[in-house]
């Protein structure tokens, strides 16, 4: 089973923003996705130097940042 990238740890660390997601142990997270978007999401982390769970972490937070309630 994959851990999250240290350096997403470490950065999560450095900047004071430790988050819930890396603070525990990885579980699986299984969803499906059409075979276009998966193509797509993969050539862009590939194309960005990314782990695909990293760029899901940073998507996601990208997210939760544009709706702040």
């Amino acid at each position: 089973m994959p851990k999250a990238p240290r350096a997403l740890k470490n950065e999560a660390r450095s900047s004071g923003k430790a988050t819930t997601l890396l603070s525990e142990s990885p579980t699986p997270l299984n969803f499906k996705v059409p075979a276009d978007f998966r193509r797509e999401f993969k050539t862009y982390a590939a194309q960005h130097n990314k782990k695909l769970n990293q760029l899901l972490y940073e998507a996601f937070a990208a997210l939760k940042a544009k709706h702040v309630e």
